[in-house]
């Protein structure tokens, strides 16, 4: 379960999001609202774990800000993603196999005209050996 473990908080240092969602007058909510894995055995240069993770976060805006949008889009979060995750997973002594992106669900409330915004991020991971 080690694996699971690095991934969980490689995870959260890149996309800074907690497990519990919280809402303030001050923030957007912005939460980690599903972890979903699945672990097996690979040959790849010896035997090693691996795991298939799909990850879903959820953003809304700041309730009391009166806007209709969160303040971050999902195109920065997947960029920061994207620039960052190299370096967060070889720290971690994690190897990427392969990572895919899922923008899910854009929900407006009919009553505030508010916009949350569901996604998903799927990835392969194996650990390092040496």
């Amino acid at each position: 379960m080690m694996l699971v473990q690095k991934v969980r908080q490689t995870m959260k240092q890149l996309i800074n999001a907690t497990k519990n969602l919280t809402v303030s007058r001050d923030a957007d909510v912005f939460g980690q609202i599903a972890f979903d894995y699945s672990l097996s055995s690979i040959s790849f240069g010896g035997q090693r774990k691996a795991g298939n993770f799909a990850i879903q976060y959820l953003i809304s805006p700041k309730p009391e800000s009166g806007n209709t949008a969160p303040s971050i889009t999902y195109d920065q979060i997947i960029s920061t993603f994207d620039n960052e995750k190299a370096r967060a997973f070889k720290d971690a002594d994690l190897i990427i196999l392969s990572y895919s992106y899922e923008q899910s669900d854009i929900v407006t409330d009919p009553i505030t005209g508010s916009v949350s915004l569901s996604f998903t991020i799927n990835i392969q991971v194996t650990e390092k050996t040496r």
